[in-house]
């Protein structure tokens, strides 16, 4: 018979738990969630609320998407977002650069045919 979906997510809480190196006890102390408790979600017997499964998640340094469903959806995407981010800043940076170079030289330029010629005071 398939698993359920609270099932799968009690075998997760408890993976992640293990998986941290963590007794029930240590969890308690952490989160203020009893043992008691922490067994029946484990075990599938209870359905943990949201701000539960957040303290889980903070305490056992996972996410609340691979809790709930077994996967992570948004750290693959944020990166891929952050890496896209950086590379249209550089192309920014590159371009402003690239029109900074251009007004230096022509101000060296004007500055060069703007300049006085040296007169002789003394002859």
């Amino acid at each position: 018979m398939a698993k359920t979906l609270l099932e799968e997510m009690g075998e997760r809480l408890k993976k992640a738990r293990i998986n941290r190196k963590m007794t029930q006890m240590e969890v308690y102390r952490l989160t203020q969630i009893n043992p008691d408790t922490l067994t029946l979600y484990e075990s599938a017997q209870a359905e943990p609320e949201l701000v539960t499964l957040s303290k889980f998640a903070d305490t056992y340094q996972v996410s609340l998407d691979w809790i709930i469903t077994g996967f992570e959806f948004n750290s693959k995407s944020r990166l891929f977002a952050a890496e896209r981010e950086v590379r249209r800043l550089q192309k920014v940076i590159d371009e402003q650069s690239s029109i900074i170079k251009t007004i230096q030289k022509v101000v060296n330029s004007c500055e060069e045919y703007n300049t006085p010629p040296k007169q002789n005071w003394g002859s």
